[in-house]
């Protein structure tokens, strides 16, 4: 049979005279082991993409944009089944190319490092005094890249290429690509050292050089600063525009869609709706920012949280901070803000007491006290903290209830502890009456973050309140959704109101819901008026507090900081 010909009998099963690359006409899809009868993860899906396309899939709750992407990822199963000859992927089948050895998904909202179940120390970034922590970006993710010590001294292969590395030409493809991607100058410096935005853009790298025939990228913008986000989605664009590879975006429903997107797959529950992006785009609902009135901080003569003055980190002749210079009081709400690798996780391990270097500040107060005189357990149980660092580290233990990971947050520890698992306390035992206090928070951010609220963002009356958090208690953590996860480790943050609130990255991850619940939570009492918050993000629309409730800005550019 003729190409032509073959081509013909293959277009005629489609709605178009193009062969799709991804097709499917109509089904329901369901996760394996469910039968036709079970309620489907997504019902009545169609979707078909076009060679001459550019889509992404937005979610309105946790995991749904995710579970779409996996969907492609041949993770659940579709019913029917998409139609030979080209089953999902026509173009991919046509062209003699298997769709599942062809097909690379990088995803951001999930937990980055596969460590097992226990918790590790993340802190050890700041010190990088083992040998394991000396291992470069270039080491541990592009091997490849390294040249022989000794090239005269090897042997070639059986099959007469080169003995080792890579090939000139990728060689030369990789370092176009680092540079454009702003990844030159990391390479070389120890892994752990590295921000969360740089590990990002070297996943996508690592990806590259697999050669997919597609990449699927979950949530690429989170955690990128607002000046690499342009360059990462034009070097995007330049790929898919290239076929090299083919892209698919995964974003939330409050990240920008690019200009090049022209199709969009809006997932909402179990229905998507798919199309042009001009037609789908006003179907997606967004987090209502509507600011009821706050109680911020009522004086200047607050209690100093926090007082920094010329506080510096090195490490030998690289500087990370440089003459730091901040107060923060009871009451005040902060942003955070800097590019990625700017500082601003070196600055906060300061205030949670994890950099050694917090030790040796000749000025670093930390509620009222010099941090030297303050002990790291003291400190831990004096700061509520969500970042990507711990929630990565934390322990998915199979027996940790959800209730048990909330109860770990009064004391700052990893293990739940003591009578009704809520801590033994830190500098002296605790006694019935804070037990009894423990108890009841843990049921007070149950009843206003549980899954309840996801829908509304309001806590429901009653007992259907109470009777929800119950049962959402007693769930095992690490059964949970990744967004499901990040809320209870929300939870832990704010449970045993500490006097400072670090909150870095808090939204990645969270569905609509959760986000809408919890920051009508922070604005309307979760935090109260004798305690002081940080928050994160480099999206200002992602704090929960604007310019009219009083909100600073704090901002760190090459290690300086300034009040913004």
């Amino acid at each position: 049979m003729t190409l032509s010909r073959r081509i013909f009998c293959s277009v005629k099963h489609y709605s178009t005279t193009r062969i799709p690359f991804v097709y499917i006409p109509k089904a329901n899809v369901y996760r394996f082991g469910d039968s036709n009868t079970a309620s489907p993860v997504f019902r009545d899906l169609s979707w078909t993409i076009h060679e001459d396309e550019a889509w992404a899939v937005v979610g309105s709750g946790s995991g749904e944009k995710s579970t779409l992407l996996e969907t492609l990822l041949g993770h659940l199963r579709l019913a029917p089944t998409p139609p030979p000859p080209g089953g999902l992927f026509p173009a991919l089948t046509e062209a003699g190319r298997d769709p599942f050895t062809n097909i690379v998904s990088v995803s951001f909202s999930n937990r980055r490092r596969a460590a097992g179940d226990a918790f590790y120390d993340y802190s050890a970034r700041y010190g990088a005094v083992r040998e394991e922590d000396r291992i470069t970006l270039r080491q541990s993710m592009f091997p490849e890249t390294i040249p022989p010590p000794f090239p005269e001294l090897e042997l070639p292969r059986a099959d007469g290429d080169a003995p080792k590395g890579m090939p000139d030409k990728e060689r030369r493809a990789f370092d176009v690509l680092v540079d454009k991607i702003g990844l030159r100058d990391f390479l070389d410096l120890p892994i752990i050292v590295l921000s969360n935005g740089q590990t990002r853009r070297a996943r996508i790298v690592k990806a590259l050089l697999r050669k997919p025939e597609l990449l699927l990228l979950d949530e690429p913008l989170t955690g990128l600063d607002v000046q690499n986000r342009p360059t990462l989605l034009e070097v995007l664009r330049t790929l898919h525009a290239a076929k090299t590879p083919r892209v698919i975006l995964g974003l939330r429903t409050h990240d920008p869609i690019p200009e090049w997107i022209t199709h969009v797959a809006f997932v909402h529950g179990s229905k998507v709706v798919t199309g042009p992006k001009d037609d789908v785009v006003p179907k997606i609902t967004h987090v209502d920012v509507d600011r009821p009135v706050v109680q911020m901080a009522r004086s200047g003569q607050d209690k100093l949280l926090v007082d920094m003055q010329n506080v510096s980190v090195k490490y030998g002749p690289r500087s990370v901070l440089r003459g730091i210079d901040w107060q923060i009081r009871q009451g005040e709400r902060w942003h955070l803000q800097g590019s990625n690798g700017s500082g601003k996780t070196t600055l906060l391990s300061l205030l949670t007491g994890d950099h050694p270097q917090s030790y040796t500040q000749r000025h670093l107060h930390l509620h009222g006290r010099p941090r030297s005189r303050i002990s790291t357990p003291h400190l831990q149980s004096l700061t509520g903290v969500f970042s990507p660092e711990l929630f990565d580290a934390f322990p998915r233990h199979a027996g940790m209830r959800v209730w048990d990971a909330i109860g770990t947050g009064f004391d700052g520890g990893f293990v739940p502890l003591g009578r009704e698992n809520v801590g033994l306390g830190v500098l002296q035992p605790v006694t019935e009456a804070d037990i009894a206090w423990r108890v009841s928070r843990c049921w007070e951010v149950l009843e206003a973050l549980s899954p309840a609220t996801w829908e509304t963002g309001v806590v429901p009356n009653g007992v259907s309140a109470r009777a929800v958090a119950e049962e959402f208690s007693k769930r095992k953590f690490v059964d949970l959704s990744v967004g499901g996860q990040r809320m209870v480790l929300l939870m832990r943050a704010l449970v045993g109101r500490a006097p400072l609130i670090l909150l870095d990255e808090v939204w990645s991850g969270m569905g609509e819901g959760m986000v809408r619940a919890a920051r009508r939570y922070l604005r309307e009492g979760g935090v109260g008026p004798e305690q002081g918050v940080i928050v994160v993000t480099h999206w200002e629309e992602e704090v929960p507090w604007g310019t009219e409730d009083g909100v600073k800005r704090f901002k760190i550019d090459g290690g300086v900081g300034q009040v913004a």
